[in-house]
């Protein structure tokens, strides 16, 4: 089973969109997946929720932790056949995004180059990461289209921290706007648009990361045994 984290101590930047993408993404490629939602908020919660209800769909599974059952949650996720577990955390100064960062296998620290406070956690969440011996990389969601300078901006930044940015951009399209009350995701929403490949790109890079194999007929397999 792999794991990750999308984590910094700062709201608004796109954390918990980047968490239901990631997870979609894993669930559409034939993985079982576990959302992790740790944020008192639970916007990914009553996303979840809402998947179920209007769409009647079971994958990702969405569960509300704390980190008291963090550690048992994922033991559970393992042992009942899980092979990917995404947590979403809060913004804030909490304890709950260093046990977070201390269960997983990477960590995805998402930025706004718009907004240059959103640049302030990740040199603590970075910290966070080297401590635990966990590999990090940083993400820049929410681009403007055709706003290269915020690329570059994004890029330096995580220069000066010393981590590695994630190759690919997600920008600010309507798609994930749409997709949430539906308790979709921008690719299920409009699978040929450009939020789609932009979060296909992002799972291609995630699966080399942390060497998950996409084998659609793993489970028909695991199941069978």
């Amino acid at each position: 089973m792999k794991s990750l984290a999308v984590a910094v101590n700062k709201g608004g930047v796109g954390k918990t969109t980047t968490c239901k993408t990631i997870a979609t993404a894993a669930a559409a490629a034939g993985l079982n997946v576990l959302l992790l939602d740790m944020d008192t908020q639970q916007n990914s919660t009553k996303w979840g929720r809402r998947r179920a209800e209007f769409q009647k769909l079971d994958m990702p599974i969405v569960r509300f932790t704390t980190e008291n059952d963090l550690a048992d949650e994922i033991k559970k996720a393992e042992a009942a056949g899980c092979d990917l577990v995404v947590i979403d955390t809060p913004p804030g100064r909490s304890s709950e995004a260093p046990a977070a960062v201390d269960s997983v296998d990477l960590i995805i620290i998402p930025c706004i180059a718009e907004d240059v406070d959103s640049f302030d956690g990740i040199p603590k969440t970075a910290r966070l990461a080297r401590l635990a011996g966990k590999p990090a990389a940083g993400l820049l969601n929410c681009a403007t289209p055709g706003g290269k300078w915020q690329v570059e901006t994004a890029r330096a930044v995580m220069e000066v921290v010393g981590i590695p940015m994630a190759p690919v951009v997600l920008h600010r399209l309507k798609e994930h706007r749409d997709a949430n009350p539906k308790g979709l995701t921008a690719q299920e929403l409009e699978p040929g648009s450009r939020a789609a490949e932009e979060v296909a790109a992002l799972w291609k890079w995630i699966c080399a990361e942390l060497q998950i194999s996409t084998n659609a007929h793993m489970h028909i397999e695991k199941g069978a045994a």
